[in-house]
């Protein structure tokens, strides 16, 4: 008979049955956790650990505690009758008993049977004072048997997230099994790094992250992969940088006291210094012939789009065309409008392109391939293969985090290397900012334009809501506006006690809020209906817009001073913040009053902070600890790598020693080509490659 550990190892990407034990049925069950190959088993690491304590005696059970004991089965019954039926049983270990029950217990009858031997292990409870244990798990055991009287010693048991169909004793089985397939993993790093940064080998931490001798362990294979999860996003990040600015030229646009003049004589008001800072840092990226890459993160209504406009008139005097691309055909729209206005009279014509302009397509994608559109306003569909630009300067991606690696490699592929600006309202914690976004420069507009009051914000129960009413109606006898934000349209996708947008429009305008002008707004009306809707409450034709959060980004209606946001536990704290920057943007006092019964501790939380502050990068920091990096963004954004066992809200010192240290690497090796790094090469372009744009690095 061979010997099992000279059997050969299986490759990494194997499939999953490869394995002892993993038949199809099983492969599907697995294949729907993503888990399809032994790297995608080996990679699937525990959410936490279980203490199981060694095998003891009945007398030394402590309560909630996982304990292990042996003993006879001295009395064993089922019953049925009730809607799950229970088998019970009295366990005997020779000097104390202990009570066993299993809920739809029907398969043990005939299988645990009075003078059997068993060993147990389960959650320890008491009741009336006897130990018992609810679902345990049990091995028949044979007295006379050397291997069944070894004692069992504690273990920390990995717990996995596991599915109704699929438990994590599974999991834990076949991911074992996985590990005994395979070859320890070979190292990525000079041993000198390890030691320095206190780091486990990659073939330990790889096997006790599954399998730790204790909790010490536990946490050190868990530091190892988070340090080298961060180490790769590093290395990749800076050479996506390195690969822009080394090899992506970009026209070189100039700007003198002059044309610094006129463009500010625009504008009716004057720049705030975080804006004339931020304009200062465009316009030096713009002059080096380099690809700027660029971050402009500020709270709502801090003037971000004052900036882009700046930069956007520089690019025009210089003949230069640009694009401002939005999420939304509303914010374009928008943002059409708010140009139009400022642009009135000055010669720089502004083209919108969305579906409401399908019908002059034809004569903007002409005007634009000619330069006669100097900028173009739209959502994405801009970026695509039956439109030329004379001459493109600069992008503009309003409130999308990253701009996507297929559209720069498109407009790469036709000639073009603006230069890119992104701007959001969402502003950046420190921790994301390190590692998301550190081949971006970033610019911050920390302060907002003069005579912006606070907004107050309150809280209130269902059954205060008409204290909400009462508000809007009291700033409308005052000639003001509000809006009015139900989280769904119709009657599908969430509670029942959840009124659909439908519902609550028909609601309030003819109960409270009868005597006031209302519209309806939301994603599925027609481009159409949307934009006059959305003039109708511009121009103030409605009192108030009851919508859904169309609304979130970059409608900007200064006579608006009421946000009610109903069931607001529904909605994260950055797109809370973001909907009460709808109001604000005049100089009367703004209200936002969030109406919610708040059922989860966590809403209770989202909805203290958003009372107690109205600090945009506060909150971000907050809304990180709460949701976690995966979920800041409401939806994940292109471009976004997964992290697998990271929690960059925790992280950020690991994270500054792996910028460190990628800093130091790619000094002394910045393309990857070394011997040394051959591992560490393979293994960033197959995590963050596509994620990065990388697409080699040697």
């Amino acid at each position: 008979m061979s010997d099992p550990s000279r059997s050969p190892k299986l490759p990494l990407d194997a499939p999953v049955t490869s394995i002892t034990g993993v038949g199809a049925a099983r492969a599907a069950r697995l294949a729907a956790l993503g888990l399809a190959t032994l790297r995608d088993l080996l990679e699937y690491y525990p959410r936490r650990y279980q203490f199981e304590s060694h095998e003891t005696g009945i007398d030394a059970l402590q309560p909630d505690q996982i304990h292990t004991v042996r003993g006879e089965i001295v009395a064993a019954q089922y019953t049925s009758g009730s809607s799950r039926g229970r088998f019970e049983a009295t366990l005997d270990d020779g000097r104390d008993r202990l009570s066993l029950t299993w809920f739809n217990g029907t398969w043990l009858r005939g299988r645990l049977t009075p003078g059997m031997n068993v060993r147990v292990r389960g959650k320890v409870g008491f009741f009336r004072n006897m130990p018992q244990m609810v679902n345990p798990h049990w091995q028949a055991i044979d007295p006379q048997n050397d291997d069944a009287n070894a004692p069992v010693e504690s273990k920390l048991r990995p717990i996995y997230p596991a599915t109704s169909d699929l438990s994590s004793a599974v999991l834990e089985r076949t991911i074992t099994s996985a590990l005994d397939h395979v070859d320890p993993p070979l190292e990525w790093f000079d041993p000198d790094l390890l030691t320095s940064r206190r780091l486990m080998s990659r073939a330990d931490a790889s096997v006790q992250i599954h399998n730790p001798r204790n909790h010490a362990s536990a946490y050190a294979a868990r530091r190892r992969l988070v340090y080298d999860e961060l180490m790769l996003l590093q290395v990749g990040l800076q050479l996506a940088r390195q690969q822009r600015t080394d090899r992506l030229s970009a026209p070189v646009v100039r700007c003198d006291r002059l044309l610094d003049e006129r463009i500010r004589n625009r504008f009716p008001f004057p720049l705030t210094q975080a804006q004339e800072r931020a304009c200062y840092q465009l316009v030096r990226d713009m002059q080096s012939g380099l690809s700027m890459n660029r971050l402009l993160q500020g709270d709502v209504g801090s003037g971000k789009t004052v900036v882009a406009l700046y930069a956007m008139l520089v690019c025009v005097a210089n003949k230069l065309q640009s694009v401002i691309l939005a999420p939304t055909e509303v914010l374009a729209e928008q943002h059409h409008l708010s140009l139009s206005r400022f642009l009135a009279g000055s010669g720089v014509r502004v083209g919108l392109f969305t579906q409401r302009s399908k019908k002059a397509q034809k004569t903007i994608r002409d005007d634009l391939a000619s330069g006669a559109i100097h900028l173009a306003v739209g959502t994405q569909a801009l970026i695509q293969p039956d439109i030329d630009f004379a001459n493109l300067g600069l992008v503009v991606i309003d409130e999308q985090h990253r701009f996507g690696v297929r559209q720069r490699a498109f407009l790469k592929a036709k000639g073009l290397s603006p230069h890119y600006l992104v701007m959001t309202a969402t502003p950046i914690p420190r921790t994301l900012a390190l590692s998301y976004f550190a081949d971006f420069d970033v610019s911050t507009i920390d302060e907002l334009p003069p005579g912006r009051q606070p907004i107050h914000t309150e809280w209130l129960r269902k059954p205060q809501a008409d204290l909400a009413w009462n508000r809007v109606i009291q700033q409308a006898k005052l000639g003001q506006q509000a809006y009015i934000v139900v989280p769904r349209i119709d009657g599908n996708g969430f509670d029942e006690d959840t009124a659909s947008l439908e519902e609550r429009y028909e609601s309030l305008r003819t109960g409270p809020l009868k005597s006031l002008r209302l519209g309806m707004l939301h994603g599925r009306m027609k481009p159409d209906q949307k934009a006059a809707v959305m003039e109708q409450f511009r121009s103030h034709q409605l009192d108030v817009l009851c919508a859904t959060t169309v609304i979130e980004v970059g409608v900007d209606v200064p006579n608006a001073t009421v946000m009610v946001i109903e069931s607001a536990e529904q909605f994260g704290l950055s797109q809370l913040h973001q909907l009460r920057g709808r109001v604000g943007r005049g100089t009367h006092q703004s209200y936002c009053l969030l109406i919610s019964d708040a059922p989860t501790e966590e809403s209770v939380l989202r909805l203290d902070a958003m009372t107690r502050t109205g600090d945009g990068f506060e909150l971000a920091e907050e809304d990180l600890r709460q949701r976690g990096p995966g979920d800041f963004f409401g939806t994940r954004q292109s471009g976004l790598p997964d992290l697998k066992v990271a929690d960059l809200s925790q992280e950020l010192d690991l994270l500054k020693q792996a910028r460190e240290d990628a800093q130091r690497l790619l000094t002394d090796d910045p393309t990857l080509s070394l011997p040394g790094h051959r591992l560490l090469h393979h293994e960033l372009l197959r995590r963050f490659g596509r994620a990065l744009g990388l697409g080699g690095v040697g």
